[in-house]
């Protein structure tokens, strides 16, 4: 059974290996997890690349604490995987985020396509205040030390090419595009690409080939774009632990 995992923030450590616990993180140990005195907790901290820490809960004069006894052993990533995603309607897009952070996404590029439904408006700042929390919960649960991180939306014709890792695959309905279970389990970064419903315009499909992009094709039946990304990404993280030969 696994320990309940909080992520610690640098501004609540206090002297003696103390870290301050705030009042959500309390109901999450002591309400849902009916944590007590003593009992043992995975502290995840993003500095310094991400660090997991053995801590155990005390309390005193009100208020509720973590103290440090030791770093817990880590394994190193060895799949960095950027998500290239066209903007898709809420609910679907809640979906992919959640999936994304926990099968250990380590970035998401948000596109506008010519197909999207959603588009990016005033209230920007805030959803992307949303998607950040709900990477930020599904990080948590699979106790990943640095959260997944989600760039502002930009539209396809912006994309920074020259920025993406150069192993390209994209999900494309195409007849030139291969099963992705021909796409060997590569260690490493790699970019994966989903467009909106209704696939990308033949435009954006020109534009991703002419810039090294894999086709690939997740079967015979027709995904939604929610259900491609989770696919994918799948796909490949599940390759890198069990060394899915080509």
């Amino acid at each position: 059974m696994s320990l309940p995992r909080v992520r610690l923030d640098s501004r609540a450590r206090e002297d003696g290996g103390l870290w301050r616990l705030d009042a959500p993180q309390v109901r999450h140990l002591v309400k849902s997890f009916r944590s007590y005195d003593g009992a043992a907790v995975e502290g995840l901290l993003e500095e310094g690349g991400g660090t997991k820490l053995l801590m155990r809960l005390e309390s005193r004069d009100g208020a509720y604490y973590l103290r440090e006894a030791g770093a817990l052993p880590q394994t190193p990533d060895k799949l960095g995987m950027t998500l290239l995603i066209a903007l898709l309607k809420a609910p679907q897009f809640d979906v992919v985020l959640r999936a994304s952070a926990e099968l250990g996404v380590k970035e998401i590029l948000p596109v506008e396509c010519e197909r999207s439904v959603p588009r990016t408006g005033a209230n920007l700042p805030q959803k992307t205040l949303r998607w950040q929390k709900i990477l930020d919960e599904g990080s948590l649960v699979a106790g990943s030390a640095s959260p997944t991180k989600i760039n502002p939306p930009v539209k396809f014709a912006e994309i920074s090419w020259d920025s993406l890792p150069d192993n390209r695959i994209a999900a494309v309905i195409s007849p030139v595009s291969r099963p992705i279970s021909e796409i060997a389990a590569r260690e490493g970064q790699i970019v994966y690409a989903v467009g909106p419903e209704g696939d990308w315009s033949n435009g954006e499909t020109s534009a991703l080939l002419s810039r090294n992009f894999i086709p690939v094709t997740l079967g015979e039946r027709i995904l939604r774009a929610s259900t491609a990304a989770v696919a994918g990404c799948a796909w490949f993280r599940l390759g890198i632990c069990q060394r899915i030969p080509a």
